[in-house]
């Protein structure tokens, strides 16, 4: 039954990482900013269904999406310093590549040109990209994963390669930056047992980067 249950989770993990791939793939022929928009909200919110129907179903819980409780302090220092990190390898770090090589310039997207839509991307598109990316590769991939992956520096390297991978549309640039920042969000997954400061540090990376 448990190793019924183990290759479930593995199915669903599966599932929702293949989003954000399918993701980028849907981005390519897009030609405008709300085209962009609609591929991106979409795919992020049936991600989201599919998370519901997982927890819906009893096949797994909250809490193994990385939603647990966590102690104030705690959570207001890593919550801090994940986003110092965050900002500083989003801003620094892929400046530093864009100008060691033009193999590193970023991908461009779409510019939003609507006032109101720039500031519902800037809040509540943001916090749906947070969401969905930190429940999925840093919650349940370390619920499911803990187990089969005995060697923690396994466990957080296979995730922030992937993570960084998942961002392989926006070019060589931003999947190191952000294979890079993956690495300590899983640390403070496996220290703390909650998502909610890479949630918060997630957002206020994307933010300073899109403004």
């Amino acid at each position: 039954m448990e190793e019924r249950k183990r290759k479930t989770k593995l199915m669903y993990l599966a599932v929702l990482v293949s989003f954000f791939y399918v993701n980028d793939f849907l981005f390519m022929p897009v030609r405008n900013y709300l085209e962009w928009l609609s591929v991106d909200y979409t795919v992020r919110i049936a991600a989201i269904a599919v998370i519901l129907y997982v927890i819906k179903k009893n096949l797994s819980t909250p809490q193994e999406f990385g939603l647990v409780k966590i102690g104030l302090k705690q959570g207001l220092i890593w919550s801090v310093l994940l986003s110092v990190v965050g900002v500083a390898i989003d801003q620094w770090g892929a400046g530093f590549l864009k100008n060691l090589s033009p193999i590193f310039r970023p991908a461009t997207f779409p510019t939003i040109t609507n006032p109101y839509v720039k500031i519902f991307d800037l809040t509540a598109g943001i916090a749906l990209v947070s969401v969905t990316e930190e429940l999925i590769f840093r919650g349940y991939f370390y619920t499911v994963l803990k187990d089969v992956m005995k060697n923690p520096g396994v466990m957080i390297a296979v995730s922030s390669i992937l993570f960084g991978l998942s961002h392989w549309s926006g070019g060589l640039n931003i999947i190191i930056t952000a294979t890079l920042w993956a690495v300590l969000p899983m640390y403070v997954m496996r220290r703390t047992g909650s998502v909610a400061p890479a949630l918060i540090a997630h957002f206020v990376t994307d933010f300073v980067a899109f403004v």
